[in-house]
């Protein structure tokens, strides 16, 4: 098993070696779509994105597809984020998943749907600077419709298609980006396999994401009216747009859970640590390193922070300090999750915070119910 995921992983970072490696942060800027960074579920943004290695469910619809291979027989998520308090930006996430077959022996499937709320900013125009006219808002929309499975008790796999939409009423981007992702897991406490009761305590994960064409902005807010003084002519002239990227990234990422309990008929405490590199065509690499408590799979407490590498701090003028970037830093979140029958069926909340330079900070809060499964 463990060189089946070997050849998969080395597989895969051949694939996109060639535009993983070959960015840097003098290419900031140079892609567009960034909304699809931005991690919209609660529970796995309060941990800051690094659980690529651990994530399950809905959830890893934004880290590590592989992870929907774990969701139970159904799973409905809504969250709901706080871009920037102040700012006014929010983002309405929901995801749906759904176990195929018996015991989900024909794996998951999910579908998953983000808006970005811009709320309503007015137009001005030269002759109408006061923004008298009426408003507009921006439309962002992210659809996905994902696939994973189990390939054996260690190893799950899964792929997303997701539909790309952004612009105003008229000028859009319209396109198409995919996802893959694998995840390993094992047993490496040698004190374990003794014990009565037996988890897998280490994973790796990997993922490729947003890889696709490129985007182009099209539409009639692109072209404009033109009348020749000399002869009159009306004529209609078209700006076209240039061509943007999808911003491609590699996760790689690692967990080793450390259970808390001294007896070996029982696990309801449990520590689990994680690892994560970021490697981005478009950006700095960044590096990540988080824990979650777990009490029961009833309480979740969890922290992350990512650092970049290579960073390249700015000046406003000689004398202001540099700044760092805004989003990456640390991120704390909680789940208190209820049973509600035997089954399996539970209803969670799931809160996530990270504190920003500019504006108050990054608010995300989700509701999750799993229906009719054992399985936490």
């Amino acid at each position: 098993m463990k060189r089946t995921l070997y050849k998969i992983g080395i597989g895969m970072m051949l694939l996109v070696s060639s535009q993983a490696f070959a960015g840097n942060p003098d290419r900031s800027g140079g892609a567009g779509a960034t909304q699809l960074t931005v991690n919209p579920y609660a529970r796995s943004a309060g941990y800051g994105g690094i659980n690529t290695a651990s994530v399950r469910g809905l959830e890893s619809f934004n880290l590590n597809i592989a992870g929907l291979a774990y969701a139970p027989s159904t799973e409905v998520v809504f969250s709901r984020m706080a871009f920037l308090q102040g700012s006014g930006v929010n983002i309405n996430n929901f995801g749906l998943a759904q176990q195929v077959g018996e015991n989900g022996e024909g794996g998951v499937i999910g579908l998953g749907f983000a808006s970005w709320d811009f709320g309503d900013i007015p137009i001005t125009t030269y002759s109408n600077p006061d923004g008298t006219l009426p408003s507009f808002s921006p439309q962002v929309l992210n659809v996905s419709a994902a696939y994973a499975r189990k390939f054996s008790n260690s190893i799950t796999g899964g792929f997303l298609l997701r539909i790309v939409s952004e612009g105003i009423q008229d000028v859009k981007a319209q396109g198409v980006a995919f996802d893959f992702g694998v995840q390993y897991q094992t047993n490496l406490n040698p004190k374990r396999p003794n014990a009565k009761i037996k988890k897998e305590d280490f994973r790796l994960g990997i993922s490729m994401r947003n890889i696709g064409s490129d985007l182009r902005y099209e539409g009639a807010g692109l072209s404009f009216r033109a009348i020749n003084q000399s002869t009159g002519a009306d004529r209609k002239a078209l700006f076209a747009a240039d061509k943007f990227n999808l911003p491609t990234l590699v996760n790689i990422g690692l967990a080793y859970d450390i259970k808390l309990d001294q007896s070996k008929d029982v696990y309801n405490h449990k520590v689990t640590t994680s690892f994560n590199f970021n490697y981005n065509a478009f950006q700095s690499n960044v590096y990540g390193l988080g824990a979650e408590y777990s009490y029961k799979n009833m309480f979740m407490l969890r922290t992350g922070y990512n650092y970049i590498g290579e960073e390249k701090a700015f000046k406003d003028d000689a004398t202001n300090p540099t700044y760092n970037s805004p989003v990456y830093g640390i991120w704390t979140g909680f789940t208190f999750q209820l049973p509600v029958s035997k089954s399996g069926t539970a209803f969670a909340l799931d809160y996530a915070y990270a504190p920003t330079r500019f504006f108050s900070g990054m608010h995300v809060v989700g509701v999750k119910l799993t229906i009719g499964s054992k399985k936490g």
